[in-house]
């Protein structure tokens, strides 16, 4: 159907506004505004609609939706960046602005320099990101957030988390290597009620819900995307201009890019809005994480002293513990807390004790996952890069070393996943 004043609240100014920037999904020709025979119903088409009655309307993604800060001249690349990181670090990496091919020696220096509290285990996360999908940091296609722990009660801080994002432009980038893409049918846009009932059974009205269209020109193939945002919760940028609807723009935009190039994309590595990840940078967000008691001395009973994380005891495990970040041993709370007390008493003659690695076995079979993999179109990088960002191992050798890494729940977790994409690809 042809586009009418109406549909999802649009008025005859909108309808003059979307013929300027779209043309017709089926042969590309301009778009015009026509009315109904003897009706006082407006509606845009193709410029040839008596004629061919063609359908839709789409809009080639522009230069800086695809590449970035990447479309822009080397000197507006550098003031962004100053403006970022100062001028003395600007300075020091001025050679990697507008590097697209970094190695894992120049991404690690950039993402050190620019994240000097991230752990290890995080920048060599983000550092194999960068390397495996030709990422820079400084073109604001990568970023580190931290993430403030709370007890209970939200009255004191008790740690902190990193994680790895990319920005929604670098997401971009990612699906334009392959060929441009456009925006189908005046998308991204709010859903109708109608549209809501039909695609989830029901109308959300506590949350913004955004459809996105894309489409390849080449092939033709379109894609959907669905994002929601909750109508009560204020977004992070706002004084950047950040809105809802945009939040469930990216959200819904971000899902279309997946389905529209699967092999091109980073797995399991959320993405948002550039002026998001700059103010969860400036102000850490801040999660609560709920502990067995509620109190703050007792918040602190689980707590390894050495590494600065909680132990965690769940399934079959006899004992508290925590796995190492980066390695595949764990930290016994007992080991861990004699250590320090021996520390206190006799410093000078307390040698590390190693950690106690816990084995794991391979669930996971390997034919079907080649076999599941390749449907997916999932290349080993996005496969590791899944497997890094999730249950954050160490990522480094076969993928049967990798694999091993994880428990059999996390291997039987990992199954689902696949079979779950697999139906919904």
């Amino acid at each position: 159907m042809p586009i009418y004043v109406g549909d999802a609240q649009l008025t005859r100014e909108d309808l003059k506004q979307l013929a300027k920037k779209n043309v017709c999904k089926e042969c590309q020709c301009r778009l015009d505004i026509f009315t109904e025979f003897g009706k006082d119903v407006y509606f845009l088409a193709c410029s040839d609609w008596p004629r061919t009655h063609h359908e839709g309307i789409e809009r080639e993604a522009s230069q800086y939706e695809q590449k970035g800060i990447e479309a822009l001249n080397i000197a507006t690349r550098r003031e962004i960046v100053e403006q970022e990181i100062g001028a003395t670090k600007t300075r020091a990496l001025d050679k990697y602005i507008g590097v697209v091919s970094l190695t894992k020696p120049q991404a690690k220096e950039i993402l050190v320099s620019v994240y000097p509290g991230a752990p290890e285990g995080e920048i060599a996360r983000a550092v194999l990101l960068c390397a495996s999908y030709g990422l820079n940091p400084l073109m604001k296609h990568v970023f580190l957030i931290k993430f403030n722990q709370w007890n209970k009660g939200h009255t004191q801080i008790i740690g902190e988390d990193w994680v790895t994002v990319i920005g929604i432009k670098a997401k971009r980038l990612l699906g334009s290597r392959r060929g441009t893409f456009s925006y189908v049918d005046g998308t991204p846009r709010v859903m109708t009620e109608q549209e809501q009932r039909a695609t989830f059974g029901e109308v959300y009205g506590d949350k913004i819900s955004v459809i996105v269209k894309l489409k390849d020109p080449v092939t033709g193939a379109e894609v959907v995307g669905y994002g929601h945002w909750p109508r009560e919760k204020e977004p992070m940028g706002t004084d950047k201009g950040n809105t809802k609807f945009n939040m469930a723009s990216i959200r819904g935009e971000s899902q279309a890019l997946d389905r529209l190039r699967p092999g091109e994309m980073p797995v399991g590595i959320e993405a948002m809005p550039e002026e998001v990840a700059d103010a969860a940078i400036e102000g850490s967000f801040t999660v609560t994480e709920d502990k067995e008691t509620s109190t703050d001395d007792a918040s602190k009973e689980h707590w390894c002293p050495i590494h600065n994380v909680s132990f965690i005891k769940k399934g079959k495990m006899k004992w508290w513990a925590h796995k190492i970040e980066g390695t595949d041993k764990w930290c016994p709370e007992k080991q861990a807390k004699k250590q320090v007390q021996q520390a206190e008493v006799e410093p000078e003659q307390v040698e590390e004790e190693e950690p106690v690695p816990v084995p794991s076995e391979l669930f996971i079979d390997l034919d079907w996952l080649d076999e599941k993999t390749e449907e997916l179109k999932w290349k080993m990088p996005a496969l590791k890069s899944f497997l890094s960002y999730k249950y954050k191992i160490d990522t480094e050798g076969l993928i049967t070393d990798v694999l091993s890494r994880l428990s059999r729940e996390q291997q039987e977790e990992l199954t689902k996943e696949i079979q779950d994409r697999l139906e919904m690809s």
